[in-house]
């Protein structure tokens, strides 16, 4: 399959889900309050860092290896179904530990249950990754959709009925389930017994899978170190307002990322030596994510205020705060996912886990110092520490595949000054407008229209009209 079926498959799926997490944000965040909310996001601390050791990278191993063996293929798969029993127990066991330290008794109950997520999942993250090598990308959406769907509605009737954030549980659990069910159902391949010589084959994918493994523990710990101490140190509302910018700014926009990582990996992995191609693709990936999320994150950012209070309410106020931090770490972040495709699929994984290392002193330096002046300033932190670990990082990546961070600069400039310009318009109109839906609609549309407008004489948007053009003739 292409890349561009890979795209179009991904982000039909990722839409939906996006969609979804809409969905369940402004309808289930009506019927849920913050504090529970804030109950679920420590639970998520925890289950995020499981997932590191669901399958130890064999996943992206069995994508990037270029000579797939069935005995290297069983053993993966046995090797992920004994560490997703593993996990599960794990979690179970250390429950009422988890729970004393956030002070939180309900939180027993709900790990155990979540936990159910990593025995499900560890039996059929060898499916995905085998669709995934080939590109079927069209049956993995069709997996994805119809899971997202059927767990958004038992959490919309649950969370109806009063169920609180048992209702939020149960759609995780539903999701994992009906994935899992999915992938046997349409991935041919089925295990055929323990292998014999299953150590020796696992080490030829060793050093690549233990190396992003690291780096994944690592980077897990930059990721939700500030949950965990915002969890452990104020309350569980402010938790939850910090979780709710957090997924409105960054979830989305990782999700983007997760398109292009999801469908360049495969293709990347074939190309591993032919770097003019891999330079045109990554440019081209870099300047699609950001003329993309620029608009969304710069009308978010200048009308945070108005966007929090018409669709959410007053309740979550605190989050449009935040917000302002958040936004241009969403810049940064947007791009910075996707340098890790680069390192893998060059096998570079040991420069991949360096960079891993340094962006967690930073971020966690970050988090220790925000977190001694509140909820606003750890957002503010948490951006410089972005910032600085940034450039060392595309220079890397761009080293890599033998092209310039300058190329970078080049190519995507014209899109943060028409970003700039409308933002200061935004800023600048918004105390003329209430804070109604009415408003952030007519407002957004501006600040999009601009955006647009500016971009139109500048060279990229003109080729890619004239190449839409030449197509269709």
């Amino acid at each position: 399959m292409s890349i561009f079926n890979n795209l179009k498959w991904n982000a039909v799926s990722q839409i939906f889900k996006i969609a979804t997490q809409v969905v369940s944000m402004v309808y289930l965040a009506r019927l849920i309050p913050p504090a529970e909310y804030g109950i679920m996001a420590m639970a998520t601390v925890i289950t995020n860092f499981a997932v590191l050791f669901r399958d130890l990278g064999t996943s992206a191993a069995i994508i990037q290896k270029d000579n797939l063996d069935e005995t290297t293929t069983s053993s993966v798969f046995w090797l992920n179904s004994f560490l997703g029993l593993v996990v599960s127990i794990i979690i179970i066991i250390t429950s009422p530990l988890l729970s004393y330290i956030y002070h939180q008794p309900q939180l027993i109950s709900i790990l155990i249950l979540l936990s159910l997520n990593f025995l499900i999942s560890g039996t059929s993250s060898l499916h995905l990754a085998l669709l995934e090598r080939k590109s079927q990308f069209n049956i993995i959406a069709k997996i994805e959709i119809f899971s997202f769907l059927i767990a958004l509605i038992v959490a919309i009737v649950m969370a109806a009925q009063g169920f609180g954030v048992y209702s939020l549980v149960c759609q995780s659990l539903v999701s994992t389930f009906g994935s899992a069910c999915l992938l046997w159902h349409y991935s041919p391949w089925r295990p055929k017994g323990r292998p014999k010589n299953m150590i020796a084959n696992l080490k030829q994918i060793y050093k690549f899978s233990s190396q992003l493994s690291l780096f994944n523990i690592i980077n897990y710990f930059s990721r939700n170190l500030d949950s965990f101490l915002i969890g452990r140190y104020m309350p569980a509302s402010t938790l939850g307002a910090y979780n709710l910018a957090y997924r409105i700014m960054l979830f989305p926009l990782t999700s983007l990322t997760f398109i292009a990582n999801r469908s360049l990996f495969p293709i990347l992995s074939q190309k591993k030596n032919n770097y003019n191609d891999i330079e045109k693709i990554y440019l081209n990936t870099i300047y699609l994510i950001w003329f993309i999320t620029l608009p969304f994150i710069t009308i978010i950012s200048s009308l945070n205020d108005v966007f929090i209070l018409a669709i959410f309410g007053n309740n979550w106020l605190l989050s449009a705060d935040i917000l302002i931090w958040l936004a241009p770490t969403a810049i940064i972040q947007s791009v910075l996912s996707t340098t890790g495709t680069i390192f893998m699929s060059q096998g570079r994984t040991g420069i991949l886990l360096a960079l891993g290392i340094q962006g967690t002193i930073l971020t966690g330096l970050a988090f220790l110092i925000g977190i001694q002046h509140g909820i606003v300033e750890l957002a503010k932190y948490y951006f410089i520490a972005n910032v600085v670990h940034f450039i060392p990082c595309m220079f890397f990546t761009m080293h890599i595949i033998r092209s310039k961070l300058l190329k970078v600069i080049i190519k995507t400039y014209p899109l943060f000054f028409s970003a700039g310009i409308a933002y200061i318009l935004l800023w600048n109109l918004k105390t003329n407008f209430d804070n109604s839906l009415s408003s952030l609609i007519i407002l957004s549309l501006i600040g999009f229209s601009t955006y647009i407008v500016l971009l139109l004489p500048t060279r990229s948007i003109r080729d890619y009209i004239s190449k839409k053009r030449y197509s269709s003739s």
